[in-house]
């Protein structure tokens, strides 16, 4: 009988990007603050693209995840990854506008090794979205070979692996026009050994995306739209009971405004019972608007499910600039009974 054949290894590689300081260095801590939701979505895909064998039944899937606010990330260090694989791809993640550049020079060493990459995140997407012609950044990108990716990576991480597999990787990805449904889609999971080097250990997944505000300065209605799309109840505890089998227990749910999730209130239930019924230790921190003291239960029930911190919108307390920003929701007359809501509890 013949040997069966060696199966072949495709390394994957995911790194979310720091920025430089006014100084040039590339900001770093021992713990960051904020945990990558990009990454952990990303790293989830990644999984399901594992179990699926998407790059067919004689391929290994390796996948590597770092976060360089919080580890050093050496170009030639992320090379060997990809050259002792019998082929591979970068992904460098969740790539914002002041992290762009960083970006560029991760991959620019790695390029010189014909070595694949694509960048993918609110930079790619926000310009694309916005501008008519193609931002500079980009297009040196695009120049330098690497892969650029607009929109939301569900259902299209598949592709864009099988491309780089086949040596077929496409100059643009540009899914902005489609944004895809997220309810049942793949757990945001990040492997504990990287959510510890968070602060906190906290980890991170969005319970949905886009927002109904028309705010002037923010690009999350570009970027996600206006439209909510969001992820089950089910879907939630099934994030939650993954990370706390991997001995995780706090989560930044990183919803732009968690009070206009439609399924705020079944979401924050299923908290609730997880916490009071089955005794599990979970914490949460929430992104809201100032008007969610007015939504009925909203504040007592986000005690009740585990929110320790909350980040509030104010962005300012002067009436005219509000109106400029078309931040015509923030009255600043409910700013004290909405904080006084808040300390109540």
């Amino acid at each position: 009988m013949p040997e069966p054949s060696a199966k072949k290894r495709f390394s994957l590689v995911l790194i979310k990007p720091s920025h430089y300081d006014d100084d040039g260095y590339v900001i770093q801590w021992v713990r960051s603050a904020i945990p990558s939701n990009s990454l952990a979505c990303l790293y989830g895909l990644a999984l399901e693209c594992t179990r699926d064998k998407i790059l067919g039944e004689d391929v290994e899937l390796e996948i590597h995840a770092f976060d360089e606010t919080n580890t050093n990330i050496r170009p030639k260090r992320i090379a060997k990854l990809v050259e002792n694989a019998d082929a591979g791809l970068v992904i460098l993640v969740g790539v914002q506008s002041n992290q762009f550049p960083r970006a560029l020079d991760i991959a620019r060493p790695l390029r010189e090794r014909n070595i694949q990459v694509a960048i993918g995140g609110f930079h790619v997407s926000g310009t694309m979205s916005m501008l008519k012609e193609r931002e500079a950044g980009v297009q040196q990108a695009i120049d330098m070979g690497v892969s650029v990716f607009a929109g939301e990576a569900e259902g299209r991480l598949g592709q864009v692996l099988l491309d780089a597999f086949n040596g077929t990787l496409q100059p643009v990805y540009n899914y902005m026009d489609d944004l895809p449904n997220i309810e049942g889609a793949a757990t945001p999971l990040l492997p504990a050994e990287r959510v510890h080097l968070t602060a906190g250990a906290t980890t991170s997944f969005d319970a949905g995306r886009g927002c109904p505000f028309a705010c002037s300065f923010c690009t999350i209605i570009n970027v996600q739209g206006r439209k909510s799309r969001r992820r089950s109840p089910e879907d939630i505890e099934k994030i939650v009971r993954d990370n706390v089998e991997q001995g995780l227990h706090s989560f930044f749910i990183t919803d732009d405004n968690f009070a206009r999730n439609k399924d705020w209130e079944a979401i924050l239930d299923k908290l609730i019972y997880l916490r009071e019924e089955e005794r599990l230790k979970i914490s949460f921190i929430i992104q809201v608007d100032t008007l969610c003291h007015k939504l009925p239960n909203f504040i007592e029930k986000s005690k009740r499910a585990g929110v320790k911190r909350v980040f509030i919108g104010l962005e300012n307390i002067n009436p005219d600039s509000l109106l400029g920003a078309k931040k015509r929701q923030n009255k600043i007359t409910d700013y004290r009974q909405m904080l006084l809501e808040w300390k109540r509890v």
